[in-house]
């Protein structure tokens, strides 16, 4: 297997240099018919808004929902342009962290579907309106062939946007517009590394001057470096916009998107020596003792059975809880990284469609803004070891109405307002299960066919089924674990945002909104009233209905200092409630007595110099906030923070950014599946037990969230077509998981006289790591090529997953790799 992944990339490494000596060709074929003294007459000192990088080239309403400059708006906000998301050639939104401070995105089990912002999961908004769908930052990946740029805000929404489940943050997600001036159009190919091959198609065209659309697809046939790795997708994007006259303006788009992917777990058994150098524990077993004993797995058998690690293979005889290893650890293994937890025909499908419309009608001094987002998801997750997700025709409509009115007092005085309501209304069926996920129990150095959960795992404690699901893997049935369910919500939420400008120096911005968000969930499988015995144990199950309903704050006061125009220094203040939610986003009202609650305090300033082209950043943040973890506890996160980014664009031949973060974060530690490395199985009588759920409600270092993360991007094209790009981003210190408290672990060899073991709690800590990607471009009149090295030096790199599993899993970053790709415009 990886003799042949091994190929691959020797394949791809052949055929890249194949493609540039014909690229170099049929650019050397049009040259032939031109007069070189006009090779650098297409370059000028104007930069395009499509090429511009700097942050206050453009108006942006990602925050108070107004069009604010960047100097104006006391938030730390990054503008992440297409060319910048071109030059990085973005894959998923763990790329933000190549753009941005205080972006580090955990793994979130191998399909990370929203970044993580100053600590926490963040929001995903589509134009302004939040597109939602997650509950731990994993989910259907994001399409980018649909984004025209990115508006990444650090902290809670403004109050026009309302309360989500996520408080870190949001990346407002801003899609292609179609062009007005000309028709146009580009069609683009890429080859990379491991058999990875895109296309993608954009045309846009105006019908008249009132009227204009553009179209987008893309396609994906990717392999990859990992074992069972694919990611194949098909994207398909429309937008319309309508301005019949100068009062109003409509834009509509459309977006499909379906992939069928495999998540990533990457390593289990993390210890500090498999970080640093690389060295795996494996099973004290032979190949046939080891699949003989896997097999008992779930089976019933207990302590009372006999020898752990011998005649039973769990304490309490089930596949969820206190499995046991008997490690050897005297001959540790030196890892694949191309590992990954998984077994054959895992596999995760999902779809989801997207329509939108924003109207705009303004009037003397008041402008009027509705906004609609209309969304549907369906999707899929099995993997065998043992995680399953099934998200069911979910529906999430949203509409929101402002009126943005300015009275002025004088030439410098004046009064902004921007009031509305929102309704919001979500219909979700979601189940999984995670209960029966002992990730350290198998050892990936055996046959991977053997990394599964089997049916006896979930029928000896009586997990339910959903009978019309068709089963996956080796089991009879598809299982779930009893957290899911079929929850109907809504929301409305009446909102207010001012700007009080008292002078061309201060100002003071106000807002506030109150959401009133009811809910009701039934049995996922039997509904309110159903009756059906769905645990095959003869005995049948009954249904239920819960409802509640919850009213959340959120309000923020801001005081902007700007001695000068290009200068401004702002402090922020922001409160913000919301709900728990579980599986799929879907609202759960059983959280409504105990809400999220979020503090944020943020001093910062901006500076706008060298006549618009250079732009500085930078700000103090203190933050403390509620989370809710996967099994139900709240943890308290206390937050301190320093970011500073710099953008500089001097002309339309070169560009740079570079951003820089350091974070003092801690918090308690109410869920850690596996407490203890290991490599430390000799402390507890020779034998491994996870997971054990042994956390603190002390305050601890907080694991997932690197202390320093820096960040930069240079950019040159010559007059000659040719350019250069170099990205670089480095990262550390980093806990996997909890660690500093003490654990209590039980003695079931009889070694220590039937006494538990009192250890420390530990984990793996990564040092600062650092990766680099090199591109080579050369333009030729309707012509683009591009060369990427990622990872040019090809370091050993790794990243956590959720900090609740930071003992039991750890993916190892890609190595260096090759991307070739060609696009015509037209």
């Amino acid at each position: 297997m990886h003799v042949s992944k091994n190929k691959k990339r020797l394949k791809a490494a052949r055929i890249v240099p194949c493609l540039l000596t014909a690229g170099a060709m049929s650019s050397g074929l049009f040259a032939q018919d031109e007069e070189p003294e006009d090779l650098g007459t297409f370059i000028t000192e104007e930069v395009p808004i499509e090429e511009n990088i700097l942050p206050t080239s453009r108006p942006f309403n990602s925050v108070y929902g107004t069009e604010r400059s960047i100097l104006d708006t006391p938030r730390n906000v990054t503008i992440i342009s297409r060319e910048q998301l071109d030059s990085i050639a973005i894959k998923d939104v763990r790329d933000f962290s190549k753009l941005t401070s205080s972006s580090y995105t955990k793994t979130n089990f191998g399909s990370p579907s929203t970044p993580n912002l100053r600590g926490q999961e963040a929001d995903l908004f589509v134009n302004g309106m939040r597109r939602g769908g997650s509950v731990n930052g994993n989910g259907l990946p994001v399409n980018f062939n649909a984004v025209e740029s990115v508006n990444i805000v650090k902290g809670p929404a403004g109050v026009v946007y309302g309360t989500t489940n996520y408080l870190g943050g949001y990346a407002d997600l801003i899609t292609k517009k179609p062009f007005f001036d000309a028709e146009r159009g580009s069609v683009g190919f890429s080859i990379g590394s491991y058999d990875q091959y895109t296309w993608n198609l954009d045309y846009s065209k105006p019908v008249s001057d009132k009227l204009a659309y553009r179209i987008s697809y893309e396609g994906k046939e990717w392999d990859g470096y990992y074992e069972f790795w694919k990611m194949n997708s098909q994207a398909l994007y429309a937008a319309v916009t309508y301005r019949p006259n100068d009062k109003y303006n409509l834009e509509a788009y459309f977006e499909y998107f379906q992939a069928d992917y495999t998540e990533n777990w990457g390593i289990n058994r993390v210890t500090q020596d498999l970080v640093d150098n690389g060295w795996y524990i494996p099973n004290a077993q032979t190949d046939e003792e080891y699949a003989a004993y896997v097999a008992l797995l779930g089976n019933g058998d207990g302590f009372w059975a006999g020898v752990p690690g011998v005649d039973y293979a769990s304490r309490f005889g089930g596949a969820g809880f206190s499995t046991i290893v008997v490690p050897d650890l005297a001959n540790p293994v030196q890892v694949d990284r191309s590992w990954k937890l998984a077994a054959p025909g895992d596999d995760s499908f999902g779809r989801m469609a997207v329509i939108g419309a924003d109207q705009t009608l303004s009037l003397e001094n008041v402008e009027i803004v509705n906004k609609t987002f209309l969304s549907w998801k369906d999707r899929n997750t099995f993997s065998s070891y043992h995680y399953s997700e099934l998200l069911r025709d979910n529906i999430s409509f949203e509409n929101r109405t402002e009126v943005r009115f300015l009275s002025e007092f004088s030439e410098e005085s004046s009064l902004g307002v921007n009031a509305g309501v929102r309704f919001r209304k979500d219909d979700i069926w979601a189940v999984n299960h995670f209960y029966n996920e002992p990730v350290n129990f198998f050892d990936m150095t055996r046959d991977p066919d053997t990394r599964r959960i089997l049916d006896q795992g979930f029928t000896v404690d009586n997990y339910p089924i959903i009978p019309d699901e068709e089963a996956h893997g080796d089991l009879d049935y598809w299982y779930y674990g009893g957290t899911g369910g079929d929850t109907k919500s809504h929301s409305i939420g009446p909102f207010v945002q001012a700007d009080y400008k008292i002078n061309d120096t201060f100002s003071a911005l106000v807002g506030f909104t109150s959401d009133l968000v009811s809910a009701t969930d039934v049995h996922p499988v039997l509904g309110a009233t159903g009756v059906a015995d769905i645990t095959l144990d003869g005995v049948p199950e009954t249904g239920y209905s819960y409802k509640d309903t919850v009213t959340l704050d959120n309000y923020n006061v801001s005081f902007l200092y700007k001695p000068t125009d290009n200068l401004s220094t702002y402090i922020t203040h922001n409160v913000s409630e919301t709900y728990g939610a579980d599986t799929g986003g879907r609202v759960d009202p059983t959280s409504f007595g105990d809400v999220n609650k979020s503090k944020l305090t943020e001093l910062g300033a901006k500076f706008s110099l060298l006549d618009g082209k250079f732009f500085l950043g930078t700000a103090l943040v203190d933050r403390e906030f509620t989370t809710r973890n996967q099994d139900g506890s709240m943890d308290q996160v206390f937050l301190d923070l320093f970011e500073i980014e710099f953008n500089y664009q001097p002309n339309r031949n070169m560009f740079a950014t570079l951003g820089f973060s350091y974070t003092d974060a801690e918090r308690t530690a109410g869920f850690f599946a596996s407490s203890y490395t290991i490599d430390r199985a000799d402390e507890t009588g020779g034998i491994y037990i996870a997971p054990i759920f042994q956390s603190t409600s002390d305050i601890v270092k907080a694991p997932g969230i690197p202390e320093k993360l820096v960040n930069g991007l240079f950019s040159y094209k010559w007059d000659n077509g040719f350019g250069v790009t170099l990205g670089f981003l480095g990262w550390g210190d980093t806990y996997s998981g909890y660690s500093g408290f003490d654990i209590s672990v039980p003695d079931l060899t009889g070694e220590n006289g039937g006494e538990n073991y009192v250890i420390t709690a530990n984990t793996a800590v990564l040092g600062f790591q650092y990766e680099a990607d090199l591109s080579f471009i050369y333009d030729r009149e309707d012509w683009s090529y591009k060369l990427t090295i990622f990872n040019v030096t090809d370091e050993d790199n790794w990243d956590v997953n959720n900090s609740g599993y930071g003992n039991g899993s750890i993916l190892p970053r890609l190595p260096a790799r090759l991307e070739l790709s060609a696009k015509y415009s037209f």
